[in-house]
């Protein structure tokens, strides 16, 4: 080995363990960042028969030419973070069916203002007015609860309405919001296959990208794998929709009832499993199975109530003697349409409590609508109007409950899995001191052997 050779290699080992000492630094001043891998120094040693080593083996010598970096890298577990990318899945897809239900179970409340409360108070106004079947004022109450309730009724069908189109124009908004996303990591992609291939990657550019795919997993199952040294391919229900610094965006059919997911500008519609399809899975959801269906329930209650009390208040008389009429009015027998009939709605002296023309002290046909609320009118002559009205509500319920259920078990696998994550590729304040004071020692000893070549060589300048 030269005085020449010894010198080299101090100056490389110099400029290794600068580089080393600098990714100290940089972990320990990133060390609480958000998203910030640990990075680290890939050592190797270099050989006098290294590319681009011009000086020659002498006299069959074996040494080399002391250490250089071999890469820069990130310290990162790509099977925890998979696995924690899918409980934000799940987490997403709960947290926004339990926002989702929480906001249309406000628009049936149990007390006053309620369907139910609605409901039970118009039975309980004709069960009065069969008590004093020729009393105005009870005749007056009754067409004031019978508009309430188709109040009620329509306030609740329009809230349906309003939600609906809420949750569509939420869901666009979240469709945009993953397009954003997906076209940042292709970008990302580009540079950091191009910084890589320049030799100095941009680590900081790729955690910025694990971030994204984490975001990304809470609106849909994101599948994203390492395509190469620099590049992630991901795909959403086995469909690529970033490949390189390529992308296909997400389309949504905000027409169709209930909205569709598409692939692109194709037909081909992306589905995932309930509670494994992240935010938009849950919006689609519960465009598809929630609103729909306590939609459906109110118009059910509607049309069945214009159709039996309507029945059977045309078998009576009211205190004119006429029979024959309509309580409500027989157009609307829908929840939003629902309304008394125009001789009730102008004078409730129409409303038939009689069975007898005669006998305006009859209360017949008041008794018989009255114990309508007994009957099994709805679900296929399974359950009675106040039991239907309580089924539809406890439905409701109970899909909230299990969606914060499931909300509250997949935080807990998310902040299990993070924690874990964190362990792989977190920063340790302790563990970067100790590698700080070995590439301290590792330095100093460096300027030891540079200064022993200094004294060589000044002593054979002076021979």
């Amino acid at each position: 080995m030269s005085i020449n050779q010894l010198f080299e290699i101090s100056r490389r080992s110099f400029r290794a363990l600068d580089a080393a000492m600098n990714t100290v630094a940089d972990n320990v001043a990133n060390a609480n960042t958000e998203g910030y891998s640990r990075r680290r120094v890939r050592l190797q040693a270099d050989a006098l028969t290294s590319p681009g080593v011009l000086m020659p083996t002498r006299h069959g010598s074996v040494s080399g030419l002391g250490v250089s970096v071999a890469a820069y890298e990130r310290v990162r577990d790509g099977m925890l973070a998979a696995s924690a990318n899918d409980a934000r899945t799940g987490l997403g897809a709960a947290q926004e069916e339990e926002r989702l239900l929480a906001a249309l179970e406000s628009l049936f409340p149990t007390g006053d203002g309620g369907v139910g409360s609605a409901l039970d108070d118009f039975w309980n106004a004709w069960s009065d007015l069969a008590d004093r079947p020729a009393d105005t004022g009870l005749r007056t109450a009754l067409r004031t609860q019978a508009g309430a309730l188709a109040d009620t009724l329509g306030r609740t069908a329009a809230g349906l309405d309003a939600f609906g189109s809420q949750t569509r124009s939420d869901l666009s908004a979240q469709v945009e919001a993953v397009n954003g996303l997906l076209d940042e990591i292709a970008t990302i992609n580009g540079t950091a296959e191009a910084a890589r291939i320049q030799g100095s990657p941009d680590l900081a550019a790729e955690d910025r990208r694990d971030q994204l795919v984490q975001e990304l997993s809470t609106y849909l199952p994101v599948d994203a794998r390492q395509d190469g040294a620099a590049g992630y391919t991901v795909a959403i229900d086995g469909m690529t929709l970033v490949h390189g610094s390529t992308r296909t965006p997400l389309g949504l059919d905000a027409d169709a009832d209930p909205p569709t997911l598409l692939f692109g500008d194709t037909p081909v519609a992306i589905d995932a499993p309930a509670g494994e399809d992240g935010r938009i899975g849950a919006a689609l959801r519960t465009l598809g199975g929630a609103v729909p269906e306590a939609r459906a329930a109110l118009d059910a209650l509607a049309s069945t109530l214009v159709t039996e009390v309507n029945a059977l208040h045309q078998t009576g008389f009211g205190l004119d003697g006429t029979g024959g009429r309509d309580f409500f009015d027989p157009a609307g027998t829908t929840a939003g349409s629902l309304a008394l009939s125009a001789d009730v709605a102008a004078d409730p002296s129409a409303i038939a409590a009689s069975g007898d023309p005669a006998a305006v002290g009859d209360n017949a046909v008041a008794l018989a609508i009255g114990g309508l609320r007994t009957q099994p009118l709805m679900a296929g002559g399974t359950k009675t109007p106040d039991g239907f009205v309580t089924d539809l509500l406890a439905g409701i319920g109970g899909r909230l409950d299990a969606a914060a259920g499931q909300a509250a078990g997949q935080a807990a696998v998310v902040d299990h899995l993070d924690a874990m994550e964190r362990g792989a590729s977190g920063v340790s304040i302790d563990e970067e001191m100790t590698h700080l004071i070995e590439y301290q020692q590792a330095f100093a000893a460096s300027a030891r052997v540079l200064n022993t070549a200094q004294s060589m060589m000044d002593t054979l300048l002076a021979l």
